[in-house]
C-alpha cells in the first residue's frame, strides 16, 4: 500500500502539472473564450482540480506513446517528464501556489479534505492487492514489459496476437510502473483511474445540501456500484477498468454541466476529446463519440471566425490523441486497427496474416457471447446465441439488463415524441411541456436524448460485438440509470419538492443508499480478511509466478509456460508456446522486428 501511495503522489504531481499547463494554454486562446454579452467575452476556468489530473493523464499517455516509438519508456522517459513538469511549475508558480493553499483550506476549514484523503487511502489499499486478472498474466504484463524495455517492436503481434491489442492504457502503465527502480513493475494506474471516479462520486453528498437529486447523482450511484465491483480486481492493469472509469467520469461531468446549463463550449470539447482518448484505450468505446455532436452543433450553430478556430483546434487535438495510437498499431501488427481487417492500407513484411486477424476478431466475439468453440459458434445468428447468452447472466447484471431493455423502450418513446413536436409547425416545441427543462434540476431535453442515446448506442454496439459483461458493464449500469433517473426527477418536479410525499421518498432512498454502502463496505472487509497479508501495507502484490520453459531465436531466449498460457511479467520476452520453428527476426536482433519464418 505504501508503494501505491508514493507512486500515486508522483502521478498526481506530474499529471496535475501537465494537465494544468494544457488547460491553461487552451483556455487562454481567444477562440476558446465564450461570449458573456454583446462585445464581451470571458475565459473559461476549470471548476474542478481533478480536471487537471484527468487532462494530465491524457497528455502523459500521449507522451508515453510517442516516446515508445523511439525507445523503451523507462528512466529517461520519466526524467524528461519530470524536467518538463519542473519548467511548468516554475512558469505557473503563482497560480499553483494559490491552488495548493486552496487545497490546504479543505483540511483547515472543513471535513472535505479528510474525506478525499480517506478515499485516497482506501483505494490505495484496494490497489495494493487482490485478484490478478487472467489476461494480465496472459498478455497485459508482457505488453507493458515490452513498452518498458523496447517501446515498440515491428511485428510484435506475430509473437503473440494479443500483444497486438494495442491499448493506450499499457503505455500509461509502463510510464508509471517505475520498473527501472527495482526490476519490479508496479501496476497502479487502473486503481488510480478508479480513484478519479471515486473522488468524482464523492459529490453525491451534495444531495443533503440541495435537498433533491440531480441526474448525475444517478450516474454517481452506479459509479459507486462499479467501484465496489472492481475493488478487489483493480490491482490488475486490465484496459476494461481504465475504459469504464473514464466513461463514468465523462458521463457524470457531462450531466453536471447540463444541469448547471454551462454556456462555455470548452468543457464539452474537453470531454469529447476524453472520449477520443477512451477509444484509444479500447475500441469498443467508439459510440461514446456521439456526444461530440453537442459541442460540434454549438460551434457550427454560432458560426464565426472564433468558433471555426475552436473547431479546427479541437480536430487538431483529436488527431494528436489518435495518431500515436494508430502508428503503434501499424508497427506492432501491420494493421491500422487490429484485428479489424476491413481497413487494409499497409503492405509491410511484419503484417499479421489477414486470416489470423479475422479468426482473432471472431474469437473475441464468440468468447464475449459465452462460447469457446469458434468453428461451431463463430457465425451463429443473433436468434441462436442471444437466448443462451442472456441465460448465462446472473444476479444484479441480469436485473440491470432487464431495466436497460425497458429504458430503451422509454428512450424511443421520448425520441418519437421529440421529433413529433419538432415537426408539428402549429405547436412550438417547449421542453417545459415535456419534461420541464426550465427547472435547474433538469437536463435540457435535447441534450438528455443525446446523452441517453449515446448510452443506448454504446450498449447495442457492445451487445453485437463482444457482449462479455466486464467489457460493457459501464453501459449496462448507465443506460437505465440515466433514463429512469430523468423520469424520477420529472415525477418529483411534478409533485413538488415541498410535498411531504416527495420529502419522505427522497429520505427513504437516501437511507437505503446509506444502508447499502454500509453493507457493501462490511462485505469488502469480510472478503479481505481471509487473504489478509500485512506485507500489502508496504509493497504491492506482484504479477503471478509460473513454471516456464524456453526456446531461442537467433540467440535470444524466449520463455513459455509449461502448462496453460499464462506467464506473468518476470519471464521476458515470452510467448504461449515454442515458436522457434515459426518465427525469425527481420534483421540481426530483436529490435529489428519479428516475422513469420520464410520457407527456403
Amino acid at each position: 500500500m505504501l508503494s501505491v501511495v508514493l507512486i500515486w503522489i508522483y502521478v498526481i504531481a506530474t499529471t496535475y502539472l501537465t494537465g494544468f499547463a494544457l488547460l491553461k494554454f487552451i483556455t487562454s486562446l481567444d477562440c476558446m473564450h465564450s461570449q458573456k454579452s454583446k462585445g464581451t467575452y470571458r475565459k473559461y476556468n476549470a471548476h474542478f482540480r481533478t480536471s487537471y489530473i484527468v487532462a494530465g493523464l491524457v497528455v502523459n499517455t500521449i507522451y508515453a506513446e510517442i516516446y515508445s516509438l523511439f525507445e523503451g519508456v523507462g528512466l529517461v522517459a520519466n526524467f524528461l517528464m519530470i524536467t518538463i513538469c519542473v519548467v511548468i511549475a516554475v512558469y505557473y508558480r503563482n497560480e499553483l501556489i494559490a491552488d495548493l493553499v486552496e487545497v490546504l483550506r479543505l483540511f483547515v476549514s472543513g471535513r472535505s479534505g479528510y474525506l478525499y484523503l480517506a478515499i485516497f487511502l482506501v483505494m490505495a489499499y484496494g490497489s495494493s492487492h487482490g485478484i490478478m486478472h487472467y489476461d494480465s498474466d496472459l498478455y497485459h504484463a508482457q505488453a507493458i514489459h515490452w513498452i518498458e524495455d523496447y517501446g515498440v517492436i515491428k511485428g510484435l503481434g506475430n509473437l503473440h496476437v494479443r500483444l497486438a491489442y494495442n491499448s493506450a492504457s499499457f503505455a500509461l502503465s509502463a510510464l508509471y510502473s517505475l520498473s527501472f527502480l527495482s526490476g519490479k513493475s508496479f501496476h497502479v494506474m487502473a486503481g488510480f483511474c478508479a480513484l478519479m471516479l471515486a473522488w468524482e462520486c464523492i459529490d453525491i453528498k451534495d444531495i443533503v445540501r440541495r435537498g433533491y437529486p440531480i441526474l448525475s447523482d444517478f450516474a454517481r450511484v452506479m459509479g459507486i456500484y462499479y467501484l465496489f465491483t472492481i475493488f478487489d480486481e483493480m490491482v490488475a492493469p486490465a484496459s476494461d477498468y481504465f475504459l469504464s472509469t473514464f466513461i463514468f467520469y465523462i458521463v457524470i461531468r457531462w450531466l453536471d454541466m447540463n444541469v448547471k446549463h454551462e454556456k462555455s463550449y470548452v468543457p464539452y470539447i474537453m470531454l469529447s476529446l476524453l472520449g477520443v482518448y477512451a477509444v484509444t484505450i479500447k475500441l469498443s468505446a467508439a459510440p461514446i463519440m456521439i456526444l461530440a455532436i453537442i459541442p460540434i452543433y454549438r460551434l457550427l450553430a454560432n458560426r464565426s471566425a472564433k468558433t471555426m478556430k475552436a473547431f479546427g483546434l479541437s480536430v487538431l487535438l483529436a488527431v494528436i490523441i489518435v495518431v500515436p495510437f494508430l502508428v503503434r498499431n501499424v508497427i506492432i501488427s501491420g494493421w491500422l486497427v487490429y484485428p479489424f481487417t476491413s481497413v487494409d492500407l499497409f503492405d509491410v513484411a511484419w503484417k499479421i496474416p489477414k486470416g489470423l486477424a479475422d479468426y482473432d476478431a471472431k474469437e473475441i466475439k464468440t468468447y464475449g457471447r459465452g462460447f469457446t468453440d469458434v468453428a461451431t459458434y463463430g457465425d451463429m445468428a443473433v436468434k441462436d446465441w442471444i437466448g443462451p447468452w442472456f441465460a448465462g447472466i446472473h444476479g444484479m447484471n441480469k436485473i440491470m439488463l432487464i431495466l436497460d431493455i425497458a429504458a430503451i423502450l422509454v428512450f424511443f418513446v421520448c425520441l418519437i415524441y421529440f421529433f413529433a413536436i419538432a415537426i408539428n409547425k402549429k405547436a412550438k416545441f417547449k421542453d417545459s411541456k415535456v419534461l420541464n427543462i426550465s427547472d435547474r434540476r433538469m437536463v435540457n431535453f435535447a441534450d438528455f436524448l443525446t446523452i441517453s442515446g449515446t448510452m443506448v448506442a454504446c450498449l447495442v454496439f457492445w451487445l453485437f460485438t463482444a457482449p462479455l459483461i466486464r467489457y460493457g458493464e459501464v453501459y449496462v449500469c448507465l443506460t437505465f440509470a440515466i433514463i429512469f433517473g430523468r423520469l424520477l426527477i420529472r415525477l418529483f418536479n411534478y409533485i413538488g419538492y415541498e410535498n411531504e410525499f416527495t420529502k419522505r421518498t427522497i429520505m427513504a432512498f437516501a437511507l437505503i443508499f446509506v444502508i447499502w454502502l454500509l453493507y457493501k463496505g462490511v462485505n469488502l472487509v469480510r472478503a479481505d480478511i481471509p487473504g489478509f497479508n500485512s506485507t500489502n501495507f508496504l509493497a504491492q502484490q506482484d504479477y503471478g509466478q509460473y513454471d516456464v520453459e524456453s526456446f531461442e531465436i537467433s540467440g535470444v531466449t524466449f520463455y513459455y509456460p509449461k502448462e496453460g498460457d499464462r506467464i506473468g511479467y518476470k519471464y521476458f520476452p515470452a510467448a504461449t508456446r515454442d515458436l522457434s520453428e515459426e518465427l525469425q527476426f527481420i534483421g540481426y536482433g530483436i529490435t529489428s522486428g519479428i516475422v513469420a519464418k520464410q520457407e527456403n
